[in-house]
């Protein structure tokens, strides 16, 4: 126990000698990207509009920044951060480095629930008035956390191996995209193509009110989070051990796991699954921050910020005046990343 301790209070030392150097160069490279999405478009803005726009005393005379662009990039940081953070909880939890919303089913059970909540709009007009875009998260609560009680529950057997868990979740995210894909065909509607630019992760078309919906999951989310920060960092002792340092694991688990299905649903509700966004920044901030799990936090938020934001910056740039959403954009860059970990873990078993 005296050396778990040890090795504690070395980790977390070397995690905060790594971390500020770390910090101070994503929250430039972020504040950059912010910027650059402010700036670029089917429309270009030069640098003395951009000027003027942000220090306006009338908003309303630069609709394109303060309607458009500001608030789909604030959504994009805010997004990117819940999906990332929620990946770093979810490989912490379940010692999985393949874990992440969309491999344990969570972006596809929110998906599946939104889409049904949004058709239901068209079919019973005077139950969604009631519900309104501030049902969404809920509804993907529900769906996001059924569907990962299914995976967990279908992958264990003795225990969790990663990649048994990884190729469950891939298997369940399949028939929950053919069943989102039936239910869009056959009952869409005058909603089939927006549900389905929403299913591929796109942030087009979203305003300050989505904004608002998030932030109130995403201060709840952390606020949750700060009492488990400890805990978490003492889980990658293994069960065992952490139990011998007065860890009541299993408590923990099911909190931190509550708060990862929470964080993720909530983005889904909000801009669709963004691809793979939790799986590569919680591994790019642990080689960024290799302390406890408390230093990897602000690590992940930003990285995950300005991923989600370039992403969508690419997206809207490289075919102007078409756009690729950015959830293609993710997911591009995360399926080698994916196809690597599951080598390298296959190569360990």
């Amino acid at each position: 126990m005296a050396a778990a301790n040890a090795e504690t209070v070395v980790a977390e030392c070397g995690g905060t000698v790594r971390r500020w150097p770390a910090l101070a160069m994503l929250v430039v490279m972020l504040l950059a990207l912010v910027l650059a999405s402010l700036r670029l478009g089917t429309v270009a803005l030069d640098w003395g509009t951009l000027y003027r726009g942000m220090v306006s005393a009338n908003p309303a005379d630069f609709p394109v920044l303060w309607n458009l662009r500001l608030p789909r990039t604030l959504l994009a940081v805010v997004v990117g951060a819940q999906f990332a953070l929620s990946g770093l909880i979810l490989q912490r939890v379940i010692r999985n480095p393949l874990a992440d919303p969309g491999v344990v089913g969570v972006s596809g059970g929110a998906g599946l629930a939104v889409v049904i909540l949004l058709l239901l709009s068209d079919l019973l007009p005077g139950v969604a008035a009631g519900v309104g875009l501030a049902g969404l998260p809920w509804a993907a609560l529900v769906g996001g956390l059924m569907v990962a009680a299914l995976v967990l529950a279908l992958a264990w057997r003795n225990g969790l191996a990663p990649a048994r868990l990884a190729l469950t979740g891939i298997a369940v995210g399949a028939v929950l995209n053919a069943a989102v894909m039936w239910v869009v065909v056959v009952w869409g509607g005058s909603r089939t193509e927006t549900t389905l630019m929403w299913l591929a992760g796109s942030l087009y078309g979203r305003d300050f009110s989505h904004l608002w919906l998030l932030l109130p999951w995403t201060l709840a989310g952390l606020l949750a989070l700060l009492p488990a920060l400890k805990p978490l960092s003492l889980l990658r002792f293994g069960d065992h051990q952490a139990q011998t340092l007065g860890l009541a694991v299993q408590r923990w688990r099911l909190l931190a796991l509550a708060v990862a299905v929470m964080l993720a649903a909530s983005a889904v509700a909000v801009a669709g699954p963004m691809g793979f966004v939790g799986l590569i920044v919680p591994h790019l901030a642990r080689l960024l921050a290799r302390g406890s799990f408390a230093a990897q936090v602000p690590v992940c938020l930003l990285l995950g910020g300005a991923l989600t934001l370039a992403a969508d910056i690419v997206g809207r740039t490289l075919a102007s005046p078409l756009e690729l959403p950015a959830g293609a954009v993710t997911t591009l860059l995360g399926i080698p990343v994916l196809l690597y970990l599951l080598i390298k873990q296959g190569g360990r078993s």
